[in-house]
């Protein structure tokens, strides 16, 4: 208690020193609250006398750089360092120099340590695969659910703020919370395994998720469901900047719906829209909480990388080094996919 009071009778002397700090610098000042204000503000007063008004931007920027390079550009530098080392440990002194024997570890066919076969190739080409096919159905299926979204909400229908706040409500919702209420219909005994054998479709329930009949096709579902609200508001967000005089003088040509939107509509949202497929590709690329937590029956490029590094089981000797490798290739398809985004915006700006 004595300590508690101690420490709030300092704070409260800090305190007093910087307003009367602040009160001599601010001498110059008339009138109480104008001198209140300069001398609660008075580091920034003096750094903008001391060093100018073209440098006051960079320290407001600076405790934004200092974050940001201590939790991005930081990690990616260690990812490097642990991509090309091997060991349990995330020292790097602990950590032995192998160069690119991860990259082999998880593209050649025979076990550079064991000369058998590799089955670590096999499980990486595997999630490979199963993320080529999640990004290749889901992103179509996401833009044009959007789109009709989009289009239609943009219309003056009943209760369209209402219809707008339903669809665009899952993007609000934790990826944990989409996937247990999805868990609650899909899994083995849920609404939907029961509800189908009360309608004598099934004799049996089946475990949506982990069927491989039916996992890819629920995961995109569900993965679809979360996210595309996001999506529709960009695209109803372009819509709405569309002249409403283009449509008015179609409309007095006799113009059909149909020529409308191939002439007028999607040209003039082109750009919205690229923009909106290739942030789609890279999310569905990093497409990770909501499977991981539905425990879907095959494993994405990320649920791969998150198991190597250890973080759902027991590290191995080379698994931290081939969880980073594998994500310096994920990283560069995501950075392949964001230089096509900025080819194709700068494209279609120019035409």
């Amino acid at each position: 208690m004595f300590d508690a009071v101690l420490n709030l009778n300092s704070w409260f002397l800090f305190f007093a020193l910087y307003l009367l700090v602040g009160f001599i610098l601010a001498k110059d000042v008339y009138g109480f609250i104008p001198k209140l204000m300069s001398s609660i503000g008075w580091p920034i007063e003096f750094t903008q006398k001391l060093f100018g008004t073209k440098s006051l931007p960079y320290l407001f920027l600076f405790p934004n750089i200092l974050i940001f390079g201590l939790f991005t550009f930081l990690p990616l530098f260690m990812n490097f360092g642990f991509s090309v080392t091997d060991g349990t440990s995330i020292n790097f002194e602990n950590r032995a120099f192998s160069g690119l024997d991860n990259l082999a570890r998880i593209t050649q066919e025979i076990q550079i340590d064991t000369g058998g076969i590799n089955v670590e190739n096999a499980k990486f080409k595997s999630a490979l695969y199963d993320t080529f096919v999640f990004v290749i159905l889901q992103v179509p299926i996401m833009i044009l659910i959007a789109l009709f979204t989009a289009i239609v909400l943009n219309r003056e229908v009943i209760g369209r703020g209402f219809w707008r706040a339903v669809f665009f409500y899952p993007v609000m919702l934790s990826p944990v919370v989409v996937a247990f209420l999805w868990t609650l219909i899909l899994k083995r005994q849920g609404m939907l395994s029961q509800t189908l054998i009360d309608w004598n479709w099934i004799s049996e329930p089946i475990q949506w998720l982990m069927d491989p009949n039916w996992t890819m096709f629920w995961s995109i579902f569900v993965y679809t469901w979360a996210h595309m609200g996001f999506y529709m508001l960009i695209l109803l967000a372009g819509l709405q900047s569309i002249p409403r005089d283009l449509y008015e003088a179609a409309q007095m040509d006799g113009t059909s719906e149909r020529r409308v939107f191939w002439r007028i509509t999607l040209p003039l949202l082109m750009p919205i829209l690229l923009v909106v497929t290739v942030l789609s590709l890279i999310k569905a690329v990093q497409a990770f909480e909501e499977l991981y937590a539905l425990q879907v029956g095959w494993i994405s490029l990320v649920s791969y990388i998150v198991e190597n590094a250890g973080i759902r089981g027991q590290k191995t000797f080379f698994g931290l080094g081939i969880a980073a490798m594998a994500s310096l290739i994920v990283a560069l398809i995501l950075i392949v996919l964001s230089l096509l985004q900025f080819y194709l915006t700068r494209r279609q700006v120019k035409l």
